[in-house]
């Protein structure tokens, strides 16, 4: 869902040096996120307000195809995948009380993989993001070529995440945008997939995005001439479709719109693959 700004919408860019004034838009109306409905079997105290529960979905998500999503975070990858028909559980070194599905407190990169039907994994970006001051990145282990490996022995199909700074580590990445889903922000995230996954469609930043917990110093000095805040928690739902994770989970999160759209395209390969066997046979 897109909502104008009125501050937001006073200026359009066409190159970082240039822009043109354009007429605000009324007043908007307040975002809220629809509730999604999760089974009732996934209540937990924390998260008892941000979604509607249905007793009646239980055995229907016992029934669908497993994923894991290793270093879960705050579960926006999760939340993704479960709209695209995934029964998901998460792994994560950190407690994450907020993690909407069965939540598992490990090491992922030792966490057995026998069960699940398909692995999803966001290493810590630290090590390649380049928000990260040149000074502490050798403190960030990077992971993602061990990943692959542990992940390629398991066999099972699988997706890998991260920054725009892990890409050349990445197989043939594929670059998602939240504008490609009708979001209010960038946040430019690489998906190296074990199957074939296509780019929807191009960027479109004809818009300056909501910021949510990360603002760069010139983004902070063109937002306070704007008169807009620099960054703030409640853009999240407009930004990245997310309304149940406080600041810690939202600064590394994944907009489930990036993932949901995965593993609808997982499905269908899937789908694909059967159809092509039945005519082969």
């Amino acid at each position: 869902m897109r909502s104008q700004e009125p501050q937001l919408a006073a200026y359009r860019f066409h190159t970082d040096d240039k822009r043109e004034a354009i007429p605000p838009s009324p007043a908007p109306e307040i975002y809220q996120r629809k509730p999604i409905t999760l089974p009732s079997s996934l209540r937990k105290p924390s998260l008892r307000a941000y979604f509607d529960w249905d007793d009646s979905g239980n055995e229907d998500y016992s029934k669908r195809p497993s994923l894991l999503d290793l270093f879960a975070g705050g579960g926006g990858a999760a939340m993704g995948y479960y709209l695209a028909g995934f029964r998901v559980s998460g792994v994560d070194i950190k407690p994450q009380p907020r993690f909407p599905f069965e939540f598992h407190h490990a090491d992922a990169l030792e966490f057995p993989l026998d069960g699940f039907d398909v692995i999803h994994a966001s290493p810590p970006c630290q090590g390649y993001s380049h928000l990260t001051p040149k000074e502490y990145k050798s403190t960030h282990e990077k992971l993602i070529q061990r990943l692959r490996i542990f992940l390629k022995q398991s066999g099972k199909p699988y997706i890998i995440e991260n920054v725009a700074g892990a890409k050349d580590e990445l197989n043939n990445p594929v670059m998602l945008c939240g504008t490609m889903f009708g979001l209010r922000c960038y946040r430019h995230r690489y998906f190296e997939t074990s199957f074939d996954l296509d780019v929807p469609m191009e960027c479109d930043h004809s818009e300056i995005p909501l910021l949510v917990t990360t603002a760069s110093k010139a983004s902070r000095e063109l937002r306070q001439k704007l008169g807009i805040k620099p960054k703030t928690v409640k853009n999240a739902p407009l930004a990245y479709g997310i309304d149940w994770m406080d600041f810690k989970g939202l600064k590394e999160s994944i907009p489930p719109a990036y993932t949901q759209y995965i593993g609808e395209q997982y499905n269908q390969s899937l789908n694909w693959t059967a159809k092509s066997r039945r005519q082969l046979a």
